[in-house]
C-alpha cells in the first residue's frame, strides 16, 4: 500500500457526491471502518504509521466534520495507546514521528485544514 493510494482513499471517502440527493458508495462511514480495522491490527513496522498518517492528512478534515468528538476520541486513543505500540516496533523514527506530530497538533488545536485539491460541489455543474 502506497501513501498515494491511502491518501486517494481518504479523498474518495470524504468527497461530496456531485449530484444532490446521491450517496457515495464509498462514503465517510467506510473511512471510519477502515480506520478502526487498522487500529485493531498489530502495528506493522513503519507501514502502519505511514498509511495512518497519509490517510489522516487527507481525511481528518471530513472525519472531524462528520464525527466531531468521537473522531477526537479516536485520535486520543491513537496517541495514548496505539502510538506507543508503533514506536516499539518501528525500524526508523520518521513514520512514527510524523504521525506523532500530526496527532499532537490535531489534539491540541482541534483544527483540521481542508486538504489541498478539494473541489467544492459548486465547481461541478448539476
Amino acid at each position: 500500500v502506497s501513501t498515494q493510494s491511502t491518501g486517494l482513499y481518504g479523498a474518495i471517502i470524504t468527497a461530496t457526491p456531485p449530484y444532490q440527493g446521491k450517496v457515495s458508495p464509498c462514503g465517510i462511514s467506510q473511512g471510519w471502518v477502515w480506520l478502526s480495522r487498522v487500529l485493531n491490527m498489530q502495528p506493522i513496522p513503519d507501514i502502519s504509521a505511514t498509511v495512518l498518517h497519509a490517510f489522516l492528512v487527507t481525511a481528518s478534515h471530513g472525519m472531524f466534520r462528520k464525527y466531531g468528538a468521537q473522531f477526537m476520541k479516536v485520535l486520543d486513543f491513537m496517541h495514548r495507546v496505539y502510538l506507543p505500540k508503533l514506536e516499539e516496533v518501528s525500524e526508523s523514527f520518521g513514520p512514527a514521528t510524523r504521525l506523532k506530530l500530526f496527532l499532537e497538533k490535531a489534539i491540541r488545536d482541534r483544527s483540521f485544514p481542508t486538504p489541498d485539491g478539494v473541489i467544492t460541489e459548486h465547481i461541478i455543474p448539476i
